[in-house]
């Protein structure tokens, strides 16, 4: 075990920086993936040997409430017992489809922000969140890598989408806030993501570089604008795009997360920012398609004004990169007072938070099976309720010209479902049919000669855009003139791909209470209470709902 001469518990945090050695300080602005569910002699090893300042969860290491509380108290008690500064514990809690802790491994599953904002109160942003930081809390999480503050202007975004808040980039700014200071004053650290702002790209960083090509004025009238509000309501974290910026750095292939001009120059010097600034994970194709492994990614991110560099599992990949920040701040190519004012900073969140210490209360809150104190707020039925009632308040319905719904009940509909994970089959006790993602033309033609025996077809659709069979299986139908309810659940551009469809809702995401307020919505139980948060164009304008 390395010994440090560092004493959280009775430092200040330029105490604590003036006596910490070099390894120590690079190891303090690294989050690293970890591998598997239990604390192992691996993980131990990167936290005394590599000093590392945090972990992030991702859906391989969740199994249950029990488990989760086990691994990160584990964690925690490693860091405590080789003297150095408690960790970030840190996960993208999101809802909706970036979701770590799920319904399945005993936690609440909310609606996706999206789907937040389309039920129009602000307090339920600050409901969801405060219920989120309580979950994550009771089990050891401290960091959450949310909201989304991208402003989702782009149909065919194949990332973002209903993620975000919406395409109004004040009603963004008015949710992503409520959000941060009701997951801050609950004790968990938000970031906002992804700057400058990824909602207006046709490309997804985790494969390939986007570029938002657009002016300065229109990012300062758009993208920029919830980054700005997050800002003045101290958001502890902001996380940097892997995405090309032309207006702020002009540098050829340069992303964002690597670029001064972005980081240090926008950021910093113009926003007057001084919280933490993230990297996201510095393994995405982004990176790589640019010429940066994670670890030179790194050193880059680094000089160009990050304070704490994200990585996925590997942990090879993380010494390497521990090593070669080293190397350099020894060899004066990365400035010795750089390396010092990320460390301040990420030293600084840990005491705002009470995590420098690490003598919070123990996050070993499951004896057995049985939840004691903060812990017994994981997965209760009050906490499904809220968010059962959010998503009921959310499902937009557009247009029912052909006065299907609610249905009837003897209507005897087919679900037609294109994902296997969408279950709105099994909500309503309907015949099921699952067709493929891209359904095939014996799929369609199958389709056609159920919905013609005089049944109504719901049809449920993902993503569209990168499936166009789906438009051709509901065209497909409605020219065979079947009686048709589509619903969009993985987002609401769907829409855009079949004009005519006389029968249409929105979801906005299909976590279980999503599908199973749909459900209600679909047999009359009860009524929906969306407005839809972008625009559809040409054909729905924000705002726009039943």
């Amino acid at each position: 075990m390395t010994n440090t001469p560092s004493t959280p518990s009775t430092l200040s945090v330029n105490e604590l920086i003036a006596q910490m050695p070099l390894e120590h300080k690079v190891g303090q602005i690294m989050i690293i993936g970890i591998e598997g569910k239990s604390f192992t002699p691996d993980m131990r090893q990167m936290i005394e040997q590599t000093h590392i300042g945090g972990v992030i969860l991702y859906a391989e290491n969740v199994q249950s409430p029990a488990q989760v509380a086990q691994l990160t108290a584990d964690l925690q008690a490693a860091a405590k017992q080789s003297g150095q500064p408690g960790l970030f514990i840190c996960i993208d809690q999101e809802g909706g489809p970036v979701a770590r802790l799920k319904a399945t491994e005993g936690f609440t599953e909310f609606p996706s922000m999206m789907a937040v904002a389309a039920a129009g109160k602000l307090d339920n942003a600050r409901q969801v969140a405060r219920a989120m930081a309580m979950e994550m809390q009771a089990v050891g999480i401290n960091m959450d890598l949310a909201p989304v503050l991208d402003v989702n202007n782009n149909p065919d975004n194949p990332i973002i989408g209903i993620r975000s808040f919406g395409s109004d980039p004040k009603r963004v700014a008015e949710f992503g806030v409520a959000f941060i200071e009701a997951m801050q004053a609950a004790g968990v650290l938000a970031v906002g993501k992804h700057f400058p702002g990824h909602g207006d790209t046709g490309l997804d960083s985790h494969i390939a570089l986007p570029t938002v090509p657009h002016d300065r004025a229109r990012l300062d009238s758009v993208e920029l604008v919830p980054f700005k509000a997050a800002m003045k309501a101290d958001v502890a974290g902001i996380m940097s795009a892997h995405i090309t910026f032309p207006a702020i750095d002009p540098t050829p292939g340069l992303p964002a997360t690597l670029s001064p001009k972005v980081l240090t120059g926008l950021l910093r010097d113009e926003l007057k920012y001084d919280g933490i600034l993230m990297t996201d994970s510095l393994v995405m194709g982004a990176l790589k398609e640019s010429g940066y492994p994670a670890p030179e990614a790194a050193v880059a991110a680094l000089k160009a004004g990050a304070d704490i560099l994200l990585f996925h599992g590997d942990y090879a990949q993380h010494r390497q990169a521990h090593a070669l920040i080293v190397n350099q701040v020894k060899s004066g190519q990365i400035p010795q007072a750089r390396l010092d004012e990320a460390v301040r900073r990420v030293l600084a969140a840990k005491e705002r938070f009470g995590i420098l210490t690490n003598d919070q209360p123990s996050s070993r809150a499951f004896e057995g099976k049985r939840p004691v104190t903060n812990a017994g707020l994981v997965g209760t039925a009050e906490l499904r309720a809220l968010s059962r009632q959010i998503a009921v308040e959310s499902i937009t319905l557009l247009r029912d010209n052909a006065r299907l719904l609610p249905l009837l009940a003897d209507a005897n509909p087919v679900v037609i479902e294109t994902a296997k994970t969408i279950g709105l089959g099994k909500a309503l006790d309907e015949t099921t049919v699952q067709v493929s993602q891209q359904p095939t033309p014996a799929e369609i033609s199958m389709s056609i000669g159920l919905a013609n025996r005089g049944r109504i077809a719901i049809v449920a659709t993902t993503d569209v855009h990168r499936n166009p069979q789906q438009a051709e299986l509901v065209n497909a139908l409605l020219k065979a003139e079947a009686r048709v309810i589509v619903v969009a659940v993985r987002g609401p551009y769907d829409l855009l791909y079949f004009k005519d469809a006389p029968t249409c809702l929105v979801t906005y995401g299909s976590s279980p209470p999503t599908i199973e307020a749909l459900a209600d919505v679909i047999m009359g139980r009860v009524k929906p209470g969306g407005r839809l948060p972008v625009e559809l164009p040409g054909l729905y304008k924000p705002g726009d709902g039943m």
